[in-house]
């Protein structure tokens, strides 16, 4: 063993010390687990079909529906996975497109029926969910958790943006 590699796996061992206070093996065990506990959930719930990258989609469809551009936006994702993710929502009737009163150029997306009472299921077992996260950590600690979550996001946008390059 060359002494450079030697060097290289004592830089590792001194990065990887700290292991239970990782945030981003911390963040990788909570979205596992939780991305589970949604399908699981949808799964039981008559949605088998589903699948984790839908969710961000549906969720933020609301009553009276957007535009591909706006949600796109939005959920952050291109024109490119919006198209596609449209067409597999729309083959599980859980979405569909109609004209926009306000721009004929462009279509709203709106959730069926069907799409409906999903979502409406889903905020139900997630809010239940809070509760139980709530129950157990204390609703002060829960919203302190929240705000630096999303302070860590906003650090996010700005290097997205090259602010903070």
């Amino acid at each position: 063993m060359t002494s450079n590699r030697k060097a290289l796996e004592k830089e590792l061992d001194r990065l990887s010390i700290n292991k239970e206070c990782n945030f981003a093996r911390i963040l990788s065990h909570l979205k596992k687990h939780f991305d589970e506990w949604c399908l699981g959930n949808l799964s039981r719930e008559g949605y088998p079909d589903m699948k984790v990258g839908y969710m961000a989609f549906l969720m933020n469809i609301g009553s009276e529906g957007i535009t591909n551009n706006e949600l796109a936006k939005k959920i952050r994702v291109t024109k490119q996975a919006m198209s596609k993710t449209s067409k597999e929502l729309q083959r599980l009737n859980l979405i569909a497109l109609k004209p926009n009163p306000d721009d004929a150029r462009s279509s709203l997306i709106s959730l069926t029926d069907y799409g409906l009472k999903m979502v409406i299921n889903a905020r139900h077992k997630l809010n239940a969910l809070t509760e139980q996260y709530i129950e157990v950590i204390g609703q002060k600690k829960y919203m302190e958790t929240l705000d630096t979550m999303n302070k860590i996001i906003q650090i996010h946008f700005a290097i997205e943006d090259g602010v903070n390059d």
